[in-house]
C-alpha cells in the first residue's frame, strides 16, 4: 500500500480551491464584494494585532529603561560629576561591571535615553573626560558606529543627533562617507558632526561645496557647533579666509561676516571695511554694515556716509542703524543724518534717522529738540513716535 505525503501548500490550496469554486457560483458583483471585504478583514487583523505587538514591545523596553535607570543611573552620575580623572578599571568597578562585561546592541539602545537625560541636566557640572571614558565602558562609540552604518536612513540620523546631543564621538572615517549623500538631512547631520568634533580641516566641506544652501536652522546648528569648538578649546576657523574663498558662495560668506560680529573678532574689522568698498551684493553689504556698526568700528563711519547717497533701501536703513550703534559723537555725521531726515522720502528709514538721531547723546537731543520746534508740520507724527513711551519699549528695558 502506498502512501502519499503531501506538502505545506497543498492544504493552503485544497481550501482556496474550495472558496474559488464557492464563489464561481454566485455573481459577479457578490464574487468581487466578498474578495474586497476578505481583504480589508485580513488588513484590519494586521494592523491591530501589528498596534498590540508593538506595544507589547513599547511597554516591555520602557520597562527595562526603567530597571536599567535604576541599576547605573547614581552610578553614572557619580562617575561623570567625580573632579578625578578615573580610569577605564575604576569606572567599570563603580558600574559593578564584571571584567568581560559585552554590551548587546539592545542594552545599549536601552541607555541611550538615560544619558542624553543625564547630560541635559548636569552637562555644566561634567567631567568631561570622565563622561567620555563613561561611554568607552558602556561600549557607545562602538553602538554609534554600528548604527551609521546601518542600512536604514533613519538609525543613521537618529545616530548622528545622539552622538550631537550626547557629546559622544565617531570615528572621522565612519562620519565622512556620509558628507556627500544624496539625502540632505544626513548629508547635513555628517558634516555638522564632523565640524563638531574633526581635528583634519572640519570645515573643508563647506568651503568646497557649490551648492550649499544655509537655511536658518542651519545656520543656528553651525553657530552653537562653533560654540562648542571655542569652549573646549579647539580650534576656529578663520572667516575673513571664507569670504575671500574662490569658488565664492555667498550664503557662506555671509554667515562668515555674522560669525565675526557674533564672536566680536574686531581684529577683522578693516578686512570687512574694506570688502564693503568693494561690494556689490546687497546681502553682503547689509551683513558687513551690521557687523562693522556692532563691533562699533568708528572709521566705518566715513564709508558708511558716503555709501549712503547710492544704497537702496534697505541698506540706508541697516546704515542708520550702524551708526547710530557706533555713536562716536562724530558732528559731521549727525550733520549728515539730520540733512537726510530733511531729504529722505521713505518714511521707515525717516523714522530710523530720527531715532538714530535722539539717541546720539547730547549732542544728538539737542539737534532733535531744534528739528522738533523747526520741522514742517507734517513731520510732528515721527516726533510723537519716538517720545511715545508705550511705542518705545526700549525705555523698559
Amino acid at each position: 500500500m502506498e502512501y502519499y505525503v503531501l506538502s505545506r501548500y497543498a492544504y493552503w490550496k485544497y481550501y482556496f480551491l474550495i472558496l474559488y469554486y464557492r464563489l464561481h457560483e454566485f455573481p459577479p458583483a457578490v464574487r468581487v464584494w466578498a474578495i474586497f471585504t476578505s481583504i480589508c478583514l485580513v488588513l484590519l487583523v494586521s494592523i491591530v494585532v501589528g498596534n498590540f505587538i508593538r506595544v507589547l514591545i513599547s511597554t516591555a523596553d520602557n520597562r527595562a529603561i526603567e530597571r536599567y535607570r535604576e541599576k547605573f543611573e547614581p552610578h553614572m552620575l557619580e562617575v561623570a560629576l567625580t573632579a578625578r580623572n578615573l580610569e577605564l578599571s575604576e569606572i567599570s568597578a563603580l558600574m559593578n561591571l564584571p571584567k568581560n562585561f559585552k554590551m548587546r546592541v539592545k542594552q545599549n539602545r536601552r541607555l541611550v535615553p538615560i544619558l542624553l537625560g543625564l547630560y541635559r541636566q548636569y552637562a555644566d557640572e561634567m567631567n568631561k573626560i570622565n563622561w567620555q571614558r563613561l561611554l568607552q565602558v558602556l561600549k557607545m562609540p562602538a553602538y554609534f558606529d554600528n548604527q551609521v552604518r546601518s542600512r536604514s536612513m533613519r538609525k543613521r540620523i537618529i545616530a548622528f543627533k545622539n552622538v550631537a546631543d550626547m557629546d559622544a564621538n565617531l570615528k572621522e572615517a565612519v562620519a565622512s562617507r556620509y558628507l556627500f549623500a544624496k539625502d540632505r538631512k544626513l548629508q547635513n547631520m555628517a558634516r555638522l558632526h564632523a565640524a563638531r568634533f574633526g581635528t583634519s580641516y572640519p570645515f573643508k566641506v563647506l568651503l568646497e561645496d557649490p551648492n550649499l544652501v544655509f537655511t536658518e536652522e542651519l545656520v543656528i546648528k553651525f553657530h552653537n557647533v562653533l560654540l562648542y569648538r571655542m569652549e573646549n578649546g579647539m580650534s576656529m576657523p578663520n572667516f575673513i579666509h571664507w569670504c575671500n574663498r574662490t569658488p565664492v558662495n555667498e550664503e557662506l560668506r555671509i554667515f562668515a561676516i555674522n560669525e565675526i560680529r557674533l564672536f566680536r573678532r574686531k581684529e577683522d574689522c578693516a578686512e570687512m571695511l574694506s570688502m564693503l568698498q568693494n561690494s556689490r551684493e546687497e546681502r553682503f553689504s547689509c551683513a558687513l554694515i551690521q557687523a562693522l556698526g556692532e563691533l562699533e568700528y568708528v572709521p566705518a563711519e566715513k564709508e558708511f556716509c558716503r555709501r549712503y547717497l547710492s544704497a537702496s533701501f534697505s541698506e540706508r536703513q541697516e546704515l542708520a542703524r550702524a551708526l547710530g550703534i557706533i555713536n562716536s559723537g562724530n558732528p559731521e555725521v549727525l550733520r549728515f543724518l539730520e540733512e537726510d531726515f530733511l531729504q529722505t522720502t521713505d518714511y521707515v528709514t525717516r523714522m530710523l534717522l530720527l531715532r538714530t538721531i535722539y539717541n546720539y547723546g547730547k549732542p544728538g537731543r539737542k539737534t532733535y529738540e531744534r528739528l522738533k520746534k523747526d520741522a514742517p508740520a507734517e513731520f510732528a507724527i515721527y516726533f510723537e513716535h519716538i517720545e511715545c513711551d508705550l511705542i518705545d519699549s526700549r525705555r523698559y528695558a
